[in-house]
């Protein structure tokens, strides 16, 4: 009888300390990859002053979740807004920049980079615009 009672709270034990462990989570923190429909625009001819704005959007191709951990711009003139949330396997996220061409002349070409849960540890996005006066 003592030996099942001992028996019985060894297992209470085990199942105890087994359900305790930290699960894993949707928002994995292992690499994935990143599939990009187009990594460079172009605004064309654009007048100085002008508030230009573009979607960047791309897939997580990869098994684990995709999270962008932040974003670069480089300058002032540009700005991003992205997707936050982490991105299931398969799902669709996106970087919506403005550029902000006050005070600029000429060709013009900027990098944003983006911070994430992949290989490289960043990924590259850029843009170009003609900035007329």
């Amino acid at each position: 009888m003592k030996k099942t009672i001992a028996n019985l709270l060894t297992l209470a034990v085990v199942v105890l300390l087994f359900s305790c462990r930290e699960k894993p989570t949707a928002t994995s923190t292992g690499d994935t990859t990143v599939e990009w429909r187009k990594k460079n625009w172009d605004f064309g001819n654009i007048s100085q002053g002008e508030e230009v704005a573009h979607t960047f959007y791309f897939k997580n191709t990869g098994k684990h979740s995709l999270i962008v951990k932040k974003i670069e711009t480089g300058c002032g003139c540009t700005t991003a807004d992205y997707t936050k949330a982490p991105i299931s396997p398969g799902k669709e996220g996106k970087i919506e920049i403005t550029f902000n061409s006050a005070g600029r002349y000429g060709k013009q070409y900027k990098e944003i980079r983006i911070f994430a849960n992949i290989p490289e540890q960043q990924a590259t996005v850029s843009f170009t615009a003609n900035v007329l006066q």
